[in-house]
Formats: C-alpha cells, structure tokens, sequence
C-alpha cells in the first residue's frame, strides 16, 4: 500500500515498507460496508428494546433525542466507530442529528464515511427552510472539512415526514453536487397502508409520480415492496439497503425482495441500522442473519449463497454506494480499505479449503476474529488494539452520558 492506495497485491518484498503487518495465520478481506446506520444511536443501546414500534419512539426514543447535545452525538459516534473498526467495517453511510460533531469523531477515528443530516420537516412550510440549512450548513461543514474519506449525502428522513417539496428540493441538490440521498423506504406495512390511503398509490410508486426517484437515491429497508415498485427503482438506476436484524427486531413483518431486486439489476448494500434497534453494528452478524432469514422465507436453502451475502456487504455495497471503483475488493489502484481476521480460532476451525473460506466467512466467523483493521492504508487496529480511540476514556464518557440522560 502507499499513499492510501493498493499498490501490489502477492508475493513481494517488504524490504522499503515503513509498516509492515503480519498476515501469517490470516485471512485477508476487503473492509466490509455498512450502507445505513445512525452511529450517534450507540447511546440508546439496550434502552428501549422488546416495544411496538411507535411505542418505541413515541414513549422512549424521541424523549430521550430531545436531550441530545453535539457533544453527545460526538462521543456516541467515537463509541460506534470504536465497535466498527474492532468489527472490521471500514466504510458506513449514516443520518442523524449534530452532523458536524459526527464528522469530527469520525475524522479522528480514521473512518470512511457518507454522513447526513436527518431532515424532517412534516409538511409544516415553516420547517422547510430550517432543515434545508441544516443540510446546506453540513454540506459546506464537509467541504471545509476537506477529507476525502468523509463524504456529504443529502438525507430526506422519509416520504412519510418530508413534503414533495423537500424531496425535489433534495434531488435537485443532489445533482447539481453529485451526492447521494439517504432516505427510509417501506420499512413498515403501515406505511404503505397511509400512502394508499391517502395517495391512492404505493411509497415508490408516489416518489416516481412526483419526480424524486433518483440515480443518486440509497433507500434504506425497502421491505415491504411490490415487484412493480422494484422495477421503478430499478429503471431510476436507485440503490437499496437492507437491514435485516433490525426488520426482525422491530417486526416490520416483512422481507425485502432481494431476489426480485437482484433480477431487476438493483443494487443492494447491508446495513445494521442504528444500535437502539438492533443493538450492534456487527456487520458479520448481518451477513449470516440475512442469508439465513432469506433461505427461511423463501424455503429455499439457495436463494441466497454465501458468496452473494459477502458481496452485499463489500462490492455490492460500494456499488450502491457509488465507490465500486474506488472499494469494495483488494485490486491495485483501489482504496487500501482492508481487514485481516485470525483463522486461528475455534469458530473457524476446520477450514477444509479455499473452496469453504467464504462460506466460513458468512456462517462460522464473528467480529471477534477481526485482527486487524486498514483504512486509506492507516492502520487503525492491530492485534486487536485500537490505535486511533482511546477506548477506556470512550467508554467512560459514554456511561457519564447515559446517567446524565437518566438524571434528567
């Protein structure tokens, strides 16, 4: 690797290296890629889990939002950045809330990242303004900023809590700054039940009506989608993500048509979601829970190999990102966004082959194998250790956080 880019991929000498890690015993992946989350949400872990959904934010994460502070999203996000680098993720999108301090925690942690601010304007005129600067004040926060690896997304929260006039509004800007748009989609049977009634038409067959589908849209969820409404996303050339592990937590009851997304030529990425609903960022953890829900769903043990699951969460994520040239594989020119883990361990133990390494990979591996973890070609983690947070001191602020918040 040199000035963060892959420069030879085999056997070579490591005579000129200035760093040179240890990868005997090792096996060596690309870092893997978590398309939707809400980082700052590590406080909320454990806070409000077992609850139906609108009890869960009605009565216990909207109270406990209105009591967050910069400073907070700031060492919440240190804290899921702390769980990503150990859990071998390398690249995350992510919206939420005092976007700026997220970009600072991220930048110290060596992440790479799309941050965006969660606009929410409930069709009031009055807001609209208000969550446009918002977004307007993080964009140029992030130009300013100047680092390549954090990168701007525009972030409509939803069809359901933002106007037409926000979702243009978005995709216009979007465009005209090549970004991204980070927004839920058909996450719950409920909101599709609303637009019916009051659209006369589905969640994607409404975005296309009013002209907000976009190349440059990543829909988190889409779960409870028509074929028809996949090929609407695939004919605007939008991403999806799916979320499988908070979709069962939360009981959204259904199950993002992958299959049909895969046939269309929509491209797919994984996401944890946020840690109050899920309650990790354990990307491995979502691999093997979204092979094993499809395989389940469909009763098919083949609809969804282990193959294509580790592609979601590594090339296929970076394509619906928009990076596949950039991450996503080990080839020369590309980012150096690596991990190593240790095959030296029970769980992954016996590996039989190359033919079965990516099988382990899926099923058997867990974070705890994560050895080692390169972004940009720095080295963030070796051995386990952190190198770029200080994790007791995170941890502490963390629990100062939380008394706090149950203090008031």
């Amino acid at each position: 690797m040199r000035d963060g880019r892959i420069e030879q991929v085999g056997k070579g000498s490591s005579d000129s290296a200035d760093v040179v890690v240890n990868g005997h015993g090792k096996i060596v992946l690309p870092g893997l890629i978590n398309a939707h989350t809400h980082l700052s949400m590590c406080l909320f872990r454990g806070y409000a889990d077992d609850m139906v959904l609108q009890d869960w934010l009605r009565k216990k994460i909207w109270p406990l939002e209105g009591k967050l502070t910069g400073e907070a999203c700031y060492q919440g996000a240190l804290l899921g950045a702390a769980e990503m680098i150990l859990s071998g993720t390398t690249t995350f999108m992510d919206m939420y809330f005092y976007m700026e301090d997220v970009a600072k925690a991220v930048n110290e942690a060596g992440l790479r990242a799309f941050l965006s601010y969660g606009m929410i304007d409930i069709f009031d005129p009055a807001k609209t303004p208000i969550e446009r600067k918002k977004s307007e004040e993080l964009f140029n926060f992030i130009q300013q900023l100047g680092v390549s690896r954090i990168r701007f997304a525009l972030a409509p929260h939803a069809p359901y809590t933002c106007s037409a006039e926000t979702l243009l509004w978005a995709k216009e800007f979007a465009e005209k700054n090549d970004t991204l748009i980070h927004i839920h989609i058909a996450e719950t049977r409920k909101e599709q039940a609303d637009f019916q009634k009051q659209h006369n038409l589905r969640v994607v067959e409404y975005l296309d009506k009013i002209g907000a589908l976009s190349r440059k849209m990543v829909g988190a969820h889409c779960v409870w989608l028509t074929k028809s409404e996949v090929g609407l996303l695939a004919k605007a050339s939008a991403s999806a993500t799916h979320c499988p592990v908070s979709n069962m937590k939360l009981a959204s009851g259904g199950v993002a048509p992958l299959p049909e997304m895969f046939d269309a030529g929509v491209a797919v990425s994984l996401g944890t979601d946020g840690a109050a609903s899920n309650n990790t960022l354990d990307m491995f953890e979502t691999m093997k829970v979204c092979a094993l829900l499809h395989k389940a769903h469909r009763w098919d043990p083949t609809i969804l190999n282990a193959q294509r699951v580790l592609d979601l969460a590594t090339i296929e994520g970076a394509r619906a990102l928009g990076m596949e040239a950039q991450i996503g594989s080990i080839d020369v020119g590309k980012r150096a966004d690596i991990i190593l883990l240790d095959a030296n361990q029970p769980n992954l133990n016996p590996i039989y082959g190359p033919d079965t390494v990516v099988s382990d990979l899926v099923y058997s591996a867990s974070s705890g194998n994560v050895n080692t973890t390169i972004i940009d070609g720095q080295v963030l983690m070796e051995n386990r250790q952190l190198k770029t947070i200080d994790l007791s001191s995170t941890l502490a602020s963390a629990k100062e956080l939380v008394n706090r918040f149950s203090a008031g």
